[in-house]
């Protein structure tokens, strides 16, 4: 569960480092003066939406392109036929389609812009993914926090079965519930924690592992998260364990001597 909850919030870190990395694209007109591209600049920057903001001049989108085609195009035209432009890169909570239009419709008024453009099919390609990620992930979650509960239950009724006799008799020689409970109960709460410590270990190592090979996933910044996911273990493992210890071994405190066997 541990690692599968990593999986997932890492998933969602990665998706929205991507739709960081998705700009609007504003395209000036020649007639841009250079103070009014500042003050475009600065405006953008003042905005809760903004991440970065990067300018580029006519002259290195020619770079760019020459580059990316491999082929320079300027000895062909003879002119450099791209124009000055302000890529907008947004939080990636506001990469959605309604605020990109609105975005959009704001900027391209403006009378030195030539036009405002960004990727839509990419960006409702990427929201509608992460809604169905999501539902997935609450799918395989609630199906593994089951089979770990129906696992470590069962693993404990067949415990507390096999030394049935044991409280039957301590209950018949005038032993308290609470007192008979009380063995049980730290056995299996420290088996849980035991069990916790080997999965944090392992998670801490497949971390370590992660964080060596993959230099793009940085889990550095999210070490509260992490934290917090290994002391989520540590309780999971304390609380189910002690409640399935105790109703386990209340359903044998209540059987008759008859029905032991």
């Amino acid at each position: 569960m541990g690692a599968f909850f990593l999986l997932a919030f890492n998933a969602k870190k990665i998706s929205n480092d991507f739709k960081e990395k998705i700009p609007i694209t504003i395209y000036l007109k020649d007639i841009a003066k250079e103070i009014e591209i500042v003050q475009l600049q600065k405006k953008l920057n003042l905005k809760d939406y903004t991440k970065t903001v990067k300018y580029i001049s006519k002259e290195k989108g020619a770079e760019i392109l020459i580059e990316e085609i491999e082929e320079n195009f300027l000895e062909f035209l003879g002119t450099n036929p791209i124009l000055n432009s302000i890529d907008i890169y947004l939080k990636s909570d506001y990469v959605k389609s309604v605020v990109l239009d609105e975005i959009t419709k704001q900027y391209s008024s403006i009378s030195f812009v030539d036009e405002v453009r960004y990727d839509a099919p990419l960006v409702s390609l990427i929201n509608e993914n992460l809604i169905k990620i999501k539902f997935w992930v609450l799918i395989f979650a609630s199906f593994f926090l089951i089979i770990s509960v129906i696992i470590i239950n069962s693993s404990i009724r067949l415990s507390i079965y096999s030394n049935r006799i044991i409280i039957k008799t301590m209950q018949l020689v005038g032993a308290t519930r609470k007192f008979i409970r009380k063995p049980f109960i730290s056995t299996h709460v420290y088996l849980g924690v035991i069990g916790s410590f080997i999965s944090i270990s392992l998670l801490s190592i497949s971390i370590y592992y992660v964080e060596s090979n993959f230099s793009e996933i940085n889990l550095k910044p999210e070490i509260e998260v992490i934290l917090g996911l290994f002391l989520s273990i540590l309780l999971f493992s304390i609380i189910i364990t002690f409640i399935c210890t105790y109703f386990a071994t209340q359903k044998f405190l209540r059987l008759k001597i008859e029905q032991l066997y």
